[in-house]
C-alpha cells in the first residue's frame, strides 16, 4: 500500500466517524425536542397552574388545598412554589391561580422576591392568552394590607392577562374571606367544593409562670411567659405559637350585666373566647343562649417561641400593647387576664423560612425587643448541636432595665458558646445607637464572617429595625450578594 492510498483511507475513516457523530447528534436532539414538546403539550392540557408565595407556610397550605379540591372534581392542576416558577412555565399556562402572602413592608415573601423580579422584567412578556385569579393573604393591622397581591395584579394586567374575578384579600385567615375565594372557584368549575380548612391542631397549654423582664423601663412591660405541655408537643427553633385570645372574667361579667343576665359557669365558658366587641344583631325573640353561640371567635395572635423542646417548657416573650380600649387582645390575655394555672388554647405553626440549617457554619443573630425570643431559641438549639461560632447583636432602650435574658447571655459568654455580643441601648446616650449602627461599625467583621460561610438571622420589629438592618447590609455587602444570601437561605427573617 502506497503512502498516498493510506492517507486517503485514513481521511475516509475520519469522515465516516464524523458522519456517524453528526447523525447520532441529530437523532438525539430530535428525541429530546420531541420529549420536550410532549411535556409542553401535557402541561398545556392542564386546566390550572397554581402558584404560591409563602413566608410561613399559610399560602402554601391554602394553595395545596385548592389544588386538591379542583382535582377532586376532575380538574387538571399543576402546583409550583413561586421561587421555582420559570417564565416558560408561566407563559405556557392558560389559567393561573395565585396564592400569595405579603411580608415585611408590603413585599413578596423572602423566598419569592427574586422570582418576581426575574419573571416580570421581560419587556416582551405576553400573557394575553392567560386568565388568572389572586388570593392575597394579609393582616389589616399592617399599613400595606395585601400589597404584594396588588403588585402582582398590576404586573399581570401590564402583560395583558385577564382576571377571572376580582382579587380576594384575606384578613388574618378569616374564614369569610376564604369562603369568598371558594365561591368564585365553584362558579368557575361549576362544582361544589369543600370548605378550606385552616389546620386547627389546637392543644391545651397551662400558664405556669410569667415574669416582667423590664421593670422600670420607659417602654411597655415585657413579660416572659412560660407554658407547660404534655410530652407529645414538639417544635423547632424559629417556630411560632398561635394563641386563641380570651376575655377576662371582668369583661364577661360586664357583658352579662349589660344584657341583664346572671353570671354562671356555663355562660362564662361559652363567652371565654367570643368576640364581645362586635356583636351580631339579635333577631326578634331569639333566645339569649342561641344568640351568643352565633358570636364570632376572638382573633388569634402569634408569638415567636423562645425555647426548644429539650428545655421542657414552652416560653414566649410578650410586650404589653396599649389600645384605645385597653390592653391588646393577645398581650392582655397572656400578661394580665389569664390567671396562673389557666388553660391556654394554642397551636404551633411551623415557620420553615426561619429554621436553622444544621451545620457548623458561623451564625449572626440580629434583633430588638421581643425579637430576642427567636434569637435565644436559635442559640439554645445551636448549643444542643455544639455550634460555638455565634454573634449576637441586640437592641433595646436602656441597659439598666431592658437587658433581656442578661443572665443567660452572660452564661453563654462565660462558656465560650457566644464569643461575640454587641448591644445597642438607644436611650442610654444623647446620640441614639441602634443595631444597624453596630453593623456599620463592625462592617469588616461582618464581611469576614460572611466569607467564612456565616448565615444572618433577623428577628424583631419591621419598622425601624428590620428595614434599617437590610439597608445597612446592602450598603456593606451589596444588593447582589445579599440577594444571593437570601436565595441560599443564609439571610432569614422573622419580622413583625
Amino acid at each position: 500500500m502506497t503512502y498516498s492510498v493510506a492517507v486517503v483511507l485514513i481521511a475516509l475513516v475520519i469522515l465516516l466517524v464524523l458522519y456517524a457523530v453528526i447523525i447520532a447528534y441529530l437523532i438525539l436532539n430530535n428525541r429530546l425536542s420531541h420529549g420536550k414538546q410532549k411535556r409542553l403539550a401535557t402541561f398545556k392540557q392542564n386546566d390550572y397552574l397554581i402558584v404560591f408565595a409563602t413566608q410561613s407556610g399559610q399560602a402554601e397550605n391554602i394553595a395545596k388545598q385548592t389544588a386538591q379540591q379542583l382535582q377532586a372534581v376532575g380538574q387538571k392542576v399543576s402546583l409550583v412554589d413561586m421561587q421555582y416558577l420559570t417564565v416558560e412555565q408561566l407563559c405556557q399556562a392558560q389559567k393561573v391561580l395565585w396564592c400569595v402572602s405579603t411580608y415585611g413592608e408590603g413585599d413578596a415573601p423572602d423566598t419569592a422576591q427574586s422570582a418576581i423580579k426575574q419573571i416580570f422584567c421581560h419587556a416582551n412578556l405576553d400573557l394575553s392568552h392567560q386568565s388568572y385569579a389572586i388570593l392575597a393573604l394579609g393582616d389589616k393591622r399592617y399599613t400595606h394590607f395585601c400589597r404584594f397581591g396588588q403588585v402582582l395584579d398590576q404586573y399581570l394586567q401590564q402583560y395583558h392577562a385577564q382576571a377571572l374575578f376580582e382579587m380576594v384579600c384575606v384578613d388574618h385567615l378569616k374564614q369569610a374571606d376564604l369562603d369568598c375565594w371558594l365561591k368564585h372557584l365553584e362558579q368557575l368549575s361549576a362544582q361544589k367544593l369543600s370548605r378550606i380548612a385552616q389546620q386547627h391542631d389546637w392543644t391545651a397549654l397551662i400558664l405556669k409562670n410569667r415574669t416582667c423582664l423590664n421593670s422600670g423601663s420607659q417602654g411597655n412591660p415585657i413579660y416572659q411567659i412560660q407554658l407547660s405541655y404534655d410530652d407529645a408537643l414538639s417544635w423547632s427553633s424559629g417556630d411560632i405559637l398561635e394563641i386563641q385570645c380570651g376575655n377576662s372574667l371582668k369583661e364577661i361579667q360586664c357583658f352579662l350585666a349589660a344584657q341583664q343576665q346572671t353570671v354562671s359557669e356555663n355562660l362564662v365558658a361559652i363567652l371565654q373566647f367570643k368576640d364581645l366587641r362586635q356583636l351580631p344583631e339579635q333577631r326578634p325573640n331569639e333566645p339569649f343562649q342561641d344568640w351568643i353561640l352565633s358570636f364570632a371567635d376572638l382573633a388569634i395572635r402569634e408569638y415567636s417561641i423562645a425555647s426548644i423542646p429539650e428545655q421542657k417548657i414552652l416560653e414566649l416573650v410578650v410586650r404589653q400593647e396599649k389600645t384605645a380600649t385597653g390592653l391588646g387582645l393577645g398581650s392582655g390575655w397572656l400578661t394580665e387576664h389569664a390567671v396562673l394555672g389557666q388553660m391556654i388554647t394554642a397551636k404551633i405553626r411551623s415557620n420553615p423560612a426561619f429554621h436553622l440549617k444544621q451545620n457548623h457554619k458561623p451564625l449572626i443573630l440580629i434583633g430588638n425587643g421581643t425579637g430576642i425570643a427567636g434569637l435565644v431559641a436559635h442559640l439554645s438549639q445551636r448549643q444542643q448541636h455544639g455550634n460555638q461560632q455565634n454573634w449576637l447583636i441586640f437592641g433595646e432602650r436602656q441597659q439598666q432595665f431592658d437587658h433581656l435574658y442578661k443572665q443567660q447571655i452572660e452564661l453563654w459568654q462565660e462558656q465560650g458558646f457566644l464569643p461575640d455580643v454587641d448591644y445597642a441601648f438607644s436611650r442610654d446616650k444623647a446620640e441614639k445607637v441602634y443595631v444597624q449602627h453596630i453593623l456599620q461599625q463592625k462592617a469588616e467583621q461582618l464581611v469576614n464572617w460572611i466569607e467564612a460561610g456565616a448565615a444572618i438571622y433577623v428577628c424583631g420589629s419591621l419598622k425601624g429595625m428590620a428595614q434599617e438592618v437590610e439597608k445597612t447590609l446592602i450598603n456593606i455587602l451589596g444588593a447582589e450578594q445579599l440577594e444571593q444570601l437570601r436565595k441560599n437561605k443564609r439571610y432569614q427573617r422573622d419580622i413583625y
